[in-house]
């Protein structure tokens, strides 16, 4: 189970590394875009759809990170007055959830990259599919974080009183 756990972590730091490396990008892209805009009044074509591309990345890859996490919003409030027991298989289920809801959306991503495949993204000239990509990603990185919480026993929120 350890080596579970080091894999995923491993595999979270990589993708947080892509995620920081892809706001660095997205940041410089709408820095010089303002920069020819306003300044110099010589404006690209490309940069508002490269930065829209990356951001999808990013928030597809971000989500998948959290999943590990507990990262997201959970209403806590009905689960902490249930007995451990109760309050315990609720947070399974909500597992199972994220679980079933990021391998459907890894399945579908299939039919939206073979869908828009055809298509040109106008101003960067590639494939429209690279907008589903991300899709593909994060939805294979939520499920594969999902289940590592429910092989692992991670199925709780980390309680806020115990983190450093």
């Amino acid at each position: 189970m350890q080596a579970l756990d080091r894999i995923l972590a491993v595999v979270d730091r990589v993708m947080e590394v892509v995620c920081h490396l892809l706001l660095v990008v997205i940041t410089a892209i709408t820095v010089l875009q303002v920069f020819l805009r306003f300044v110099l009044d010589r404006p690209t074509s490309w940069s508002e759809e490269l930065a829209l591309l990356l951001l999808i990345w990013f928030g597809m890859i971000a989500i998948g990170i959290a999943i590990r996490r507990h990262g997201h919003i959970a209403i806590m409030a009905v689960r902490d007055r249930l007995p451990p027991r109760l309050a315990h298989a609720v947070d399974l289920f909500a597992q199972l959830l994220i679980l079933g809801f990021s391998l459907v959306l890894f399945a579908k991503s299939f039919e939206l990259i073979g869908l828009s495949g055809v298509q040109v993204m106008p101003a960067l000239g590639i494939s429209r599919a690279w907008l589903y990509y991300p899709v593909l990603v994060g939805g294979l990185l939520m499920s594969v974080n999902a289940l590592g919480n429910l092989v692992l026993g991670r199925v709780a929120a980390p309680d806020p009183e115990t983190m450093g």
